[in-house]
């Protein structure tokens, strides 16, 4: 009890903070801009520069530090996604061969890193069941390249075989994104 006691005493003598001064009658308070704002915000301008439509920003640019170039390659990706997911719409999961109807886009060679060119290659990215795509043992990419081998002929994923681990670094210029946005944009 004694030590509530003085507990109790200490804080009654405690200095108490002077009151924040109050605004003049009529001042609004600014709200402060979040960082989903500010990636609003920076899209709209973006949008208006290029004259784009306001695409949603996947997978890039949801970060709270982002680039204009980030921004981009999320709008750029939410496009390019769906025309491969509009494209292999009737075909089979390119893993397994079940046809589902909620596909997603699917790589074949992993694009982690910098490795534009590989990221938004059509043949290197496929539609797949969300089972398949979801797999990062990498199951999935043997009857993968076999489906891959059948669709687009040997020789050309030889040569995506040629780029894997050769992590290549490319930096688009921001017209190289909306060139790309325009393009699957009017592809449907």
């Amino acid at each position: 009890d004694d030590t509530i006691a003085s507990l109790k005493t200490k804080q009654a003598k405690a200095k108490k903070l002077p009151p924040k001064p109050k605004k003049p009658a009529g001042a609004k308070n600014k709200p402060k801009k979040t960082a989903r704002s500010k990636k609003m915000e920076a899209k709209k301008k973006l949008c208006e520069q290029y004259d784009l439509p306001n695409i949603p920003c996947g997978r890039w640019g949801v970060a709270k530090t982002f680039t204009r170039q980030d921004l981009l390659k999320g709008m750029l990706w939410t496009v390019f996604s769906k025309y491969i997911r509009t494209r292999d719409k009737d075909k089979p999961c390119i893993s397994c061969g079940l046809i589902v109807e909620a596909k997603q886009a699917g790589h074949y060679l992993p694009v982690g890193g910098n490795n534009l060119n590989l990221c938004f290659f059509e043949s290197n990215v496929n539609g797949e069941c969300p089972t398949c795509n979801a797999d990062f043992n990498g199951w999935h990419l043997v009857p993968m390249r076999k489906n891959m081998v059948k669709r687009y002929g040997e020789q050309l994923v030889d040569e995506l075989d040629k780029q894997a681990g050769a992590m290549t670094t490319v930096k688009w210029e921001e017209s190289g994104f909306v060139n790309k946005i325009k393009d699957y944009l009017n592809r449907g």
